[in-house]
Protein backbone atom coordinates (compact mmCIF):
# COMPACT_ATOMS: atom_id res chain seq x y z
CA UNK A 1 0.00 0.00 0.00
CA UNK A 2 2.38 2.91 -1.44
CA UNK A 3 0.07 5.39 1.04
CA UNK A 4 1.78 3.52 3.87
CA UNK A 5 5.31 2.48 2.87
CA UNK A 6 7.49 5.15 2.30
CA UNK A 7 7.36 9.05 2.61
CA UNK A 8 9.78 10.63 0.54
CA UNK A 9 8.02 14.25 0.41
CA UNK A 10 7.71 14.83 4.41
CA UNK A 11 4.01 15.50 4.09
CA UNK A 12 3.30 12.39 6.25
CA UNK A 13 1.60 10.13 3.01
CA UNK A 14 3.76 7.08 1.56
CA UNK A 15 4.01 7.67 -2.31
CA UNK A 16 5.68 6.54 -5.41
CA UNK A 17 9.48 8.35 -4.88
CA UNK A 18 9.20 6.63 -1.65
CA UNK A 19 8.70 3.39 -2.83
CA UNK A 20 11.35 3.87 -4.93
CA UNK A 21 13.64 5.22 -1.96
CA UNK A 22 13.33 1.82 -0.57
CA UNK A 23 13.76 -0.92 -3.67
CA UNK A 24 16.79 -1.82 -2.17
CA UNK A 25 14.85 -3.32 0.55
CA UNK A 26 12.33 -5.16 -1.28
CA UNK A 27 14.96 -6.90 -2.99
CA UNK A 28 16.91 -7.34 0.12
CA UNK A 29 14.00 -9.42 1.26
CA UNK A 30 14.30 -11.11 -2.04
CA UNK A 31 11.26 -10.40 -3.61
CA UNK A 32 11.36 -10.21 -7.68
CA UNK A 33 7.46 -8.31 -8.09
CA UNK A 34 5.88 -5.38 -6.51
CA UNK A 35 1.86 -5.19 -6.58
CA UNK A 36 0.44 -1.58 -5.58
CA UNK A 37 -2.67 -1.05 -4.46
CA UNK A 38 -4.52 1.80 -6.57
CA UNK A 39 -2.52 4.79 -7.05
CA UNK A 40 -5.36 6.93 -8.74
CA UNK A 41 -7.33 9.74 -7.78
CA UNK A 42 -9.53 8.98 -5.05
CA UNK A 43 -11.70 10.33 -2.67
CA UNK A 44 -10.81 7.86 -0.55
CA UNK A 45 -7.42 6.90 1.67
CA UNK A 46 -7.51 3.19 -0.04
CA UNK A 47 -8.11 3.94 -4.03
CA UNK A 48 -10.65 1.45 -4.42
CA UNK A 49 -13.26 4.02 -5.63
CA UNK A 50 -11.21 5.77 -8.63
CA UNK A 51 -12.59 9.17 -10.30
CA UNK A 52 -9.36 9.18 -12.79
CA UNK A 53 -7.54 5.38 -14.53
CA UNK A 54 -5.51 7.24 -16.43
CA UNK A 55 -3.94 9.51 -13.70
CA UNK A 56 -1.99 9.28 -10.01
CA UNK A 57 -3.25 10.50 -6.85
CA UNK A 58 -1.52 13.87 -6.22
CA UNK A 59 -1.18 12.85 -2.79
CA UNK A 60 1.37 9.59 -4.03
CA UNK A 61 2.76 11.62 -6.35
CA UNK A 62 2.87 11.89 -10.48
CA UNK A 63 2.66 9.72 -13.81
CA UNK A 64 6.60 10.97 -13.95
CA UNK A 65 6.99 9.21 -10.25
CA UNK A 66 5.59 6.25 -11.72
CA UNK A 67 7.48 6.02 -14.55
CA UNK A 68 10.78 6.52 -12.68
CA UNK A 69 9.71 3.79 -10.11
CA UNK A 70 8.92 0.84 -13.08
CA UNK A 71 12.29 2.28 -14.36
CA UNK A 72 14.00 1.46 -11.45
CA UNK A 73 12.53 -1.88 -10.76
CA UNK A 74 13.03 -2.95 -14.17
CA UNK A 75 16.49 -2.34 -13.87
CA UNK A 76 16.82 -4.53 -10.69
CA UNK A 77 15.13 -7.37 -12.12
CA UNK A 78 11.73 -6.97 -10.55
CA UNK A 79 8.03 -6.62 -11.90
CA UNK A 80 5.51 -4.02 -11.40
CA UNK A 81 1.60 -4.74 -10.82
CA UNK A 82 -0.51 -2.32 -10.77
CA UNK A 83 -4.52 -2.71 -8.77
CA UNK A 84 -6.88 -2.85 -11.63
CA UNK A 85 -10.19 -1.48 -10.41
CA UNK A 86 -13.00 -2.11 -12.98
CA UNK A 87 -15.58 -3.30 -11.15
CA UNK A 88 -16.78 -0.12 -9.90
CA UNK A 89 -15.49 3.59 -10.23
CA UNK A 90 -15.85 6.09 -7.55
CA UNK A 91 -19.92 8.06 -7.68
CA UNK A 92 -17.78 10.76 -7.97
CA UNK A 93 -15.99 9.56 -11.31
CA UNK A 94 -17.44 12.37 -14.23
CA UNK A 95 -18.80 9.35 -16.19
CA UNK A 96 -21.22 8.20 -13.07
CA UNK A 97 -21.87 12.37 -12.62
CA UNK A 98 -22.84 12.71 -16.10
CA UNK A 99 -25.33 9.84 -16.02
CA UNK A 100 -26.72 10.36 -12.43
CA UNK A 101 -30.33 11.61 -12.45
CA UNK A 102 -29.87 11.53 -16.71
CA UNK A 103 -30.95 8.59 -18.78
CA UNK A 104 -30.38 10.78 -21.78
CA UNK A 105 -26.38 10.70 -21.05
CA UNK A 106 -23.49 9.24 -23.02
CA UNK A 107 -22.57 7.14 -20.30
CA UNK A 108 -26.23 6.36 -19.02
CA UNK A 109 -25.59 2.55 -20.13
CA UNK A 110 -22.05 2.39 -18.38
CA UNK A 111 -23.42 1.61 -14.68
CA UNK A 112 -26.12 -0.75 -13.72
CA UNK A 113 -29.28 1.97 -12.54
CA UNK A 114 -32.05 0.19 -10.93
CA UNK A 115 -34.65 2.65 -11.35
CA UNK A 116 -35.56 4.67 -14.90
CA UNK A 117 -34.63 8.00 -13.55
CA UNK A 118 -31.18 6.77 -13.22
CA UNK A 119 -30.84 8.04 -9.58
CA UNK A 120 -31.07 4.39 -7.57
CA UNK A 121 -28.86 1.59 -8.38
CA UNK A 122 -26.27 -1.50 -8.01
CA UNK A 123 -22.86 -0.88 -6.13
CA UNK A 124 -20.11 -2.96 -4.55
CA UNK A 125 -20.89 -4.08 -0.84
CA UNK A 126 -23.83 -2.30 -0.99
CA UNK A 127 -21.90 0.81 -0.78
CA UNK A 128 -23.44 4.51 -2.82
CA UNK A 129 -19.89 6.06 -3.02
CA UNK A 130 -18.92 2.95 -5.36
CA UNK A 131 -21.26 2.08 -8.35
CA UNK A 132 -20.91 -1.07 -9.88
CA UNK A 133 -19.99 -0.61 -14.01
CA UNK A 134 -22.12 -2.05 -16.66
CA UNK A 135 -20.07 -4.84 -18.26
CA UNK A 136 -22.55 -6.05 -20.66
CA UNK A 137 -21.57 -2.64 -22.66
CA UNK A 138 -18.77 -3.22 -25.11
CA UNK A 139 -18.24 0.60 -24.61
CA UNK A 140 -16.90 -0.51 -20.77
CA UNK A 141 -15.09 -3.12 -21.78
CA UNK A 142 -13.58 -0.97 -24.60
CA UNK A 143 -12.49 1.36 -21.63
CA UNK A 144 -10.98 -1.62 -19.79
CA UNK A 145 -8.54 -2.17 -22.65
CA UNK A 146 -7.77 1.62 -22.80
CA UNK A 147 -6.74 1.78 -19.17
CA UNK A 148 -4.36 -1.07 -19.53
CA UNK A 149 -2.85 -0.21 -23.13
CA UNK A 150 -2.11 3.45 -21.14
CA UNK A 151 -0.57 1.79 -18.22
CA UNK A 152 1.01 -0.83 -20.19
CA UNK A 153 3.02 1.92 -21.97
CA UNK A 154 3.79 4.54 -19.59
CA UNK A 155 6.35 6.65 -22.04
CA UNK A 156 3.35 6.25 -25.31
CA UNK A 157 6.41 4.91 -27.50
CA UNK A 158 4.37 2.03 -28.57
CA UNK A 159 6.49 -0.14 -26.72
CA UNK A 160 3.91 -2.21 -24.33
CA UNK A 161 7.44 -3.83 -22.37
CA UNK A 162 8.11 -0.45 -20.39
CA UNK A 163 5.77 0.47 -18.79
CA UNK A 164 3.52 -1.49 -15.64
CA UNK A 165 4.39 -5.97 -16.28
CA UNK A 166 0.88 -6.34 -15.24
CA UNK A 167 -2.52 -6.01 -13.55
CA UNK A 168 -3.95 -7.55 -10.12
CA UNK A 169 -7.84 -7.37 -11.15
CA UNK A 170 -10.11 -6.29 -7.87
CA UNK A 171 -13.43 -7.94 -7.36
CA UNK A 172 -12.90 -10.48 -10.46
CA UNK A 173 -15.22 -12.76 -9.21
CA UNK A 174 -18.04 -10.03 -9.98
CA UNK A 175 -17.20 -9.24 -13.23
CA UNK A 176 -17.94 -10.89 -16.59
CA UNK A 177 -15.50 -13.64 -17.45
CA UNK A 178 -15.96 -12.64 -20.99
CA UNK A 179 -14.56 -8.92 -19.89
CA UNK A 180 -11.00 -10.65 -18.08
CA UNK A 181 -10.88 -12.70 -21.80
CA UNK A 182 -11.05 -9.69 -24.21
CA UNK A 183 -8.49 -7.81 -21.56
CA UNK A 184 -5.97 -10.84 -21.61
CA UNK A 185 -6.08 -11.37 -25.12
CA UNK A 186 -5.38 -7.74 -25.91
CA UNK A 187 -2.34 -7.83 -23.13
CA UNK A 188 -1.20 -10.95 -24.92
CA UNK A 189 -0.90 -8.83 -28.36
CA UNK A 190 0.76 -6.36 -26.54
CA UNK A 191 3.46 -8.03 -24.41
CA UNK A 192 2.85 -11.35 -23.86
CA UNK A 193 4.84 -11.63 -20.78
CA UNK A 194 2.19 -9.38 -19.40
CA UNK A 195 0.66 -10.69 -15.90
CA UNK A 196 -3.00 -10.69 -15.70
CA UNK A 197 -3.56 -11.70 -11.83
CA UNK A 198 -7.51 -12.31 -10.22
CA UNK A 199 -8.69 -11.51 -6.52
CA UNK A 200 -11.20 -14.39 -7.15
CA UNK A 201 -12.64 -14.66 -3.46
CA UNK A 202 -14.05 -18.09 -3.41
CA UNK A 203 -12.61 -20.80 -0.90
CA UNK A 204 -13.70 -23.46 -3.37
CA UNK A 205 -10.86 -24.79 -5.07
CA UNK A 206 -13.75 -26.00 -7.81
CA UNK A 207 -14.95 -22.58 -8.25
CA UNK A 208 -11.69 -21.59 -9.56
CA UNK A 209 -10.82 -23.41 -12.89
CA UNK A 210 -13.34 -21.27 -15.24
CA UNK A 211 -10.95 -18.47 -14.15
CA UNK A 212 -8.23 -19.75 -15.76
CA UNK A 213 -9.94 -20.24 -19.00
CA UNK A 214 -8.58 -17.89 -21.68
CA UNK A 215 -8.53 -15.25 -18.74
CA UNK A 216 -6.28 -15.18 -15.59
CA UNK A 217 -3.09 -16.45 -15.58
CA UNK A 218 -2.95 -16.38 -12.00
CA UNK A 219 -5.14 -16.31 -8.99
CA UNK A 220 -4.85 -15.90 -5.42
CA UNK A 221 -5.10 -18.93 -3.42
CA UNK A 222 -8.37 -18.24 -1.10
CA UNK A 223 -8.60 -21.62 -0.53
CA UNK A 224 -5.57 -22.18 1.22
CA UNK A 225 -5.62 -18.93 3.34
CA UNK A 226 -8.95 -19.94 4.80
CA UNK A 227 -7.43 -23.42 5.21
CA UNK A 228 -3.99 -21.35 7.01
CA UNK A 229 -5.72 -18.32 8.64
CA UNK A 230 -9.23 -19.27 8.66
CA UNK A 231 -12.07 -16.32 8.89
CA UNK A 232 -10.03 -12.98 7.81
CA UNK A 233 -11.68 -10.77 10.50
CA UNK A 234 -11.40 -12.88 13.50
CA UNK A 235 -7.72 -13.45 15.05
CA UNK A 236 -6.39 -16.74 16.54
CA UNK A 237 -8.64 -19.28 15.31
CA UNK A 238 -6.45 -21.29 12.76
CA UNK A 239 -4.62 -23.69 11.84
CA UNK A 240 -1.12 -21.13 11.84
CA UNK A 241 -3.00 -19.73 15.69
CA UNK A 242 -2.62 -23.93 16.79
CA UNK A 243 -6.09 -24.80 16.93
CA UNK A 244 -7.47 -26.41 13.98
CA UNK A 245 -6.27 -29.63 12.07
CA UNK A 246 -3.69 -29.66 9.06
CA UNK A 247 -5.65 -32.07 7.49
CA UNK A 248 -7.62 -29.89 4.82
CA UNK A 249 -4.13 -28.55 3.42
CA UNK A 250 -3.64 -32.35 1.61
CA UNK A 251 -7.14 -31.85 0.54
CA UNK A 252 -6.96 -27.95 -1.21
CA UNK A 253 -3.23 -28.71 -2.32
CA UNK A 254 -3.99 -31.91 -3.88
CA UNK A 255 -7.33 -30.28 -4.88
CA UNK A 256 -5.63 -27.72 -6.90
CA UNK A 257 -3.42 -30.14 -8.77
CA UNK A 258 -6.28 -32.30 -9.81
CA UNK A 259 -8.73 -29.79 -10.82
CA UNK A 260 -7.29 -26.61 -12.14
CA UNK A 261 -5.77 -26.62 -15.49
CA UNK A 262 -2.00 -28.11 -16.68
CA UNK A 263 0.45 -25.34 -15.43
CA UNK A 264 -1.52 -23.34 -13.35
CA UNK A 265 -0.24 -20.41 -11.65
CA UNK A 266 -1.45 -20.26 -8.49
CA UNK A 267 -0.20 -17.23 -5.23
CA UNK A 268 -0.23 -18.18 -1.79
CA UNK A 269 -0.15 -15.52 1.52
CA UNK A 270 -1.08 -15.59 4.31
CA UNK A 271 -2.58 -11.99 4.77
CA UNK A 272 -3.03 -8.69 2.72
CA UNK A 273 -4.52 -5.73 3.42
CA UNK A 274 -8.31 -7.11 3.50
CA UNK A 275 -7.46 -9.32 6.14
CA UNK A 276 -6.02 -9.40 9.83
CA UNK A 277 -2.25 -9.82 9.56
CA UNK A 278 -1.11 -12.95 10.39
CA UNK A 279 0.75 -11.53 13.65
CA UNK A 280 -2.53 -10.79 15.28
CA UNK A 281 -3.97 -14.03 13.63
CA UNK A 282 -1.00 -16.13 15.83
CA UNK A 283 -1.58 -14.02 18.94
CA UNK A 284 1.60 -12.12 18.78
CA UNK A 285 3.49 -15.32 18.84
CA UNK A 286 6.56 -14.80 16.69
CA UNK A 287 7.46 -19.11 16.60
CA UNK A 288 3.83 -18.95 15.20
CA UNK A 289 4.80 -16.31 12.89
CA UNK A 290 7.91 -18.02 12.15
CA UNK A 291 6.29 -20.94 10.91
CA UNK A 292 3.72 -19.16 9.02
CA UNK A 293 6.63 -17.98 7.05
CA UNK A 294 8.01 -21.55 6.87
CA UNK A 295 5.16 -22.79 5.46
CA UNK A 296 4.34 -19.70 2.94
CA UNK A 297 7.92 -19.70 1.36
CA UNK A 298 7.87 -23.53 1.05
CA UNK A 299 4.99 -24.81 -0.54
CA UNK A 300 4.64 -24.40 -4.67
CA UNK A 301 3.22 -21.59 -6.41
CA UNK A 302 4.10 -17.92 -6.29
CA UNK A 303 4.20 -16.63 -1.95
CA UNK A 304 3.23 -13.13 -1.59
CA UNK A 305 4.65 -10.98 1.16
CA UNK A 306 2.19 -8.15 2.64
CA UNK A 307 4.44 -5.24 3.87
CA UNK A 308 5.88 -4.93 7.56
CA UNK A 309 4.75 -8.99 7.46
CA UNK A 310 7.84 -9.65 7.33
CA UNK A 311 8.92 -7.90 10.70
CA UNK A 312 5.41 -8.79 12.42
CA UNK A 313 3.57 -5.91 12.11
CA UNK A 314 0.36 -6.32 13.93
CA UNK A 315 -3.27 -5.49 12.23
CA UNK A 316 -7.10 -6.48 12.74
CA UNK A 317 -10.01 -4.87 11.24
CA UNK A 318 -11.53 -2.14 13.28
CA UNK A 319 -14.69 -1.28 14.68
CA UNK A 320 -15.76 1.19 12.83
CA UNK A 321 -16.59 4.78 13.92
CA UNK A 322 -14.16 5.69 12.23
CA UNK A 323 -11.99 3.04 11.53
CA UNK A 324 -12.66 0.14 9.84
CA UNK A 325 -9.37 -1.76 7.60
CA UNK A 326 -6.89 1.33 8.08
CA UNK A 327 -5.41 -0.77 11.20
CA UNK A 328 -4.60 -3.30 8.79
CA UNK A 329 -2.91 -0.87 6.54
CA UNK A 330 -0.99 0.84 8.93
CA UNK A 331 2.54 2.64 8.03
CA UNK A 332 5.57 0.78 7.51
CA UNK A 333 6.62 0.54 10.78
CA UNK A 334 10.53 1.44 9.60
CA UNK A 335 12.20 2.64 13.12
CA UNK A 336 12.02 1.42 17.02
CA UNK A 337 10.74 5.19 17.77
CA UNK A 338 8.34 5.04 15.21
CA UNK A 339 9.44 8.37 13.62
CA UNK A 340 12.26 9.32 11.31
CA UNK A 341 13.11 9.78 7.39
CA UNK A 342 10.08 8.02 5.42
CA UNK A 343 7.86 7.13 8.20
CA UNK A 344 4.18 8.04 7.01
CA UNK A 345 2.11 9.27 9.96
CA UNK A 346 -1.02 10.15 7.97
CA UNK A 347 -2.68 7.03 10.24
CA UNK A 348 -1.54 7.38 13.80
CA UNK A 349 -4.61 6.99 16.05
CA UNK A 350 -4.05 6.32 20.05
CA UNK A 351 -5.27 2.52 19.67
CA UNK A 352 -3.12 1.58 16.84
CA UNK A 353 -0.94 -1.40 16.64
CA UNK A 354 2.11 0.24 15.72
CA UNK A 355 4.53 1.17 19.07
CA UNK A 356 7.96 2.76 19.83
CA UNK A 357 10.63 0.41 20.98
CA UNK A 358 8.19 -2.94 20.87
CA UNK A 359 10.96 -4.82 18.32
CA UNK A 360 8.81 -4.58 15.27
CA UNK A 361 10.56 -2.11 12.61
CA UNK A 362 12.69 -2.70 10.23
CA UNK A 363 15.61 -0.66 12.77
CA UNK A 364 15.31 -3.41 15.46
CA UNK A 365 15.31 -6.39 13.01
CA UNK A 366 17.63 -5.61 10.41
CA UNK A 367 20.82 -7.46 10.56
CA UNK A 368 19.77 -9.41 14.03
CA UNK A 369 20.27 -12.93 14.17
CA UNK A 370 16.77 -14.90 14.56
CA UNK A 371 14.76 -12.20 14.27
CA UNK A 372 11.40 -12.36 12.04
CA UNK A 373 13.10 -10.17 9.13
CA UNK A 374 16.26 -12.01 9.30
CA UNK A 375 14.34 -15.49 8.84
CA UNK A 376 12.10 -13.98 6.09
CA UNK A 377 15.54 -13.07 3.92
CA UNK A 378 16.60 -16.75 4.52
CA UNK A 379 13.54 -18.23 3.82
CA UNK A 380 13.30 -16.33 0.14
CA UNK A 381 16.95 -17.00 -0.73
CA UNK A 382 16.64 -20.48 0.26
CA UNK A 383 14.09 -20.56 -2.26
CA UNK A 384 15.71 -18.54 -4.82
CA UNK A 385 18.85 -20.74 -4.51
CA UNK A 386 16.66 -24.31 -5.26
CA UNK A 387 14.77 -25.22 -7.58
CA UNK A 388 13.04 -27.87 -5.78
CA UNK A 389 11.28 -24.69 -3.63
CA UNK A 390 10.57 -22.68 -6.28
CA UNK A 391 9.08 -25.13 -9.04
CA UNK A 392 9.55 -29.02 -7.88
CA UNK A 393 7.14 -31.46 -7.23
CA UNK A 394 4.98 -31.47 -3.89
CA UNK A 395 3.85 -34.70 -2.10
CA UNK A 396 2.49 -34.78 1.31
CA UNK A 397 4.31 -37.38 3.82
CA UNK A 398 2.41 -39.58 6.35
CA UNK A 399 2.33 -38.56 10.05
CA UNK A 400 2.21 -41.00 12.91
CA UNK A 401 2.45 -39.77 15.96
CA UNK A 402 0.96 -36.39 16.03
CA UNK A 403 -2.18 -34.79 14.35
CA UNK A 404 -0.47 -31.53 14.45
CA UNK A 405 2.40 -32.14 12.45
CA UNK A 406 2.31 -31.52 8.89
CA UNK A 407 5.26 -32.79 6.50
CA UNK A 408 5.79 -32.80 2.33
CA UNK A 409 8.58 -33.44 0.52
CA UNK A 410 9.64 -31.22 -2.64
CA UNK A 411 11.66 -32.56 -5.44
CA UNK A 412 13.18 -31.32 -8.54
CA UNK A 413 14.91 -34.24 -11.10
CA UNK A 414 18.90 -33.04 -12.48
CA UNK A 415 18.90 -30.93 -15.02
CA UNK A 416 21.43 -29.65 -17.53
CA UNK A 417 22.04 -26.92 -14.84
CA UNK A 418 21.16 -28.24 -11.61
CA UNK A 419 21.71 -31.66 -9.53
CA UNK A 420 18.72 -33.22 -8.52
CA UNK A 421 17.19 -31.94 -5.40
CA UNK A 422 15.26 -33.19 -2.61
CA UNK A 423 13.43 -31.53 0.75
CA UNK A 424 11.32 -32.22 3.56
CA UNK A 425 9.68 -29.39 5.03
CA UNK A 426 7.92 -30.60 8.54
CA UNK A 427 5.77 -28.53 10.27
CA UNK A 428 4.55 -28.58 14.01
CA UNK A 429 0.93 -26.47 14.50
CA UNK A 430 0.22 -27.58 17.43
CA UNK A 431 0.91 -26.32 21.18
CA UNK A 432 2.82 -29.02 22.60
CA UNK A 433 6.29 -30.25 21.65
CA UNK A 434 5.61 -33.42 19.27
CA UNK A 435 7.71 -36.73 18.51
CA UNK A 436 6.68 -37.93 15.36
CA UNK A 437 7.72 -41.02 12.43
CA UNK A 438 7.52 -39.92 9.09
CA UNK A 439 7.25 -42.58 5.96
CA UNK A 440 8.82 -40.14 3.34
CA UNK A 441 8.25 -41.26 -0.82
CA UNK A 442 11.64 -41.02 -2.16
CA UNK A 443 11.03 -43.79 -4.81
CA UNK A 444 13.95 -46.31 -5.54
CA UNK A 445 16.84 -44.11 -4.40
CA UNK A 446 19.16 -44.94 -1.74
CA UNK A 447 19.85 -43.53 1.69
CA UNK A 448 20.16 -39.62 1.73
CA UNK A 449 21.81 -37.07 4.01
CA UNK A 450 19.45 -34.86 5.83
CA UNK A 451 20.93 -31.20 6.84
CA UNK A 452 18.68 -28.52 8.28
CA UNK A 453 18.61 -25.82 5.31
CA UNK A 454 18.56 -23.13 7.73
CA UNK A 455 21.02 -23.75 10.08
CA UNK A 456 23.18 -26.18 8.21
CA UNK A 457 22.77 -28.67 11.52
CA UNK A 458 23.54 -32.71 10.60
CA UNK A 459 20.28 -34.66 11.05
CA UNK A 460 20.42 -38.68 10.51
CA UNK A 461 19.81 -39.91 7.27
CA UNK A 462 16.58 -40.62 5.56
CA UNK A 463 16.24 -44.16 4.15
CA UNK A 464 13.45 -45.12 1.49
CA UNK A 465 10.87 -46.95 3.26
CA UNK A 466 12.35 -46.91 6.48
CA UNK A 467 9.88 -44.50 9.30
CA UNK A 468 12.18 -41.41 10.04
CA UNK A 469 11.72 -39.46 13.49
CA UNK A 470 11.13 -36.11 13.80
CA UNK A 471 10.94 -34.07 17.24
CA UNK A 472 9.31 -30.55 16.91
CA UNK A 473 9.26 -28.03 19.83
CA UNK A 474 5.57 -26.51 19.71
CA UNK A 475 4.86 -24.11 16.74
CA UNK A 476 7.77 -25.20 15.02
CA UNK A 477 9.32 -26.53 12.05
CA UNK A 478 12.20 -27.50 10.34
CA UNK A 479 13.43 -27.83 6.77
CA UNK A 480 15.19 -30.57 5.66
CA UNK A 481 17.48 -30.81 2.57
CA UNK A 482 18.55 -33.93 1.33
CA UNK A 483 21.08 -35.15 -0.81
CA UNK A 484 22.78 -38.26 -1.81
CA UNK A 485 25.94 -38.61 0.58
Amino acid sequence: MVRSFYDQDGDGIGDLSGLTARLDYIQELGATALWLTPIHPSPSYHGYDVTDHFAVHPELGSLSQMIALVEAAHQRGMRVLMDLVVHHTADEHPFFQDAWGNPNSEYADWYLWTNPDHTAYHAFAGSKHMPKLNHDNPEVVAYVLEIARFWMDLDGDGDHGDGVDGFRCDVAKEVPLTTWQTLRAEMRRLNPDALLLGEVWDENVRNLARWYEGAFDALFDFPLYGDLAGDPDVSQDSLLAGVQSPDLLTITLLGEEKLLPAGYEIVRFVNNHDTNRVMSEVGGDPARARLAAMVLLTLPGTPMIYYGEEIGMRGEKGKGNPYWDEYRREPMDWYAAESGPGMATWFKPADRFNASADGISVEEQAGVAGSLLEHYRALVALRHAHPALRSGSFAPVPVAGADSVYAYVRHAPPTDHSVEEWFLVVLNFGPEASRVELEPDLGEVGPLAAVDALTGASWPEVRAGAPYPVELAPASGVILQLSRP
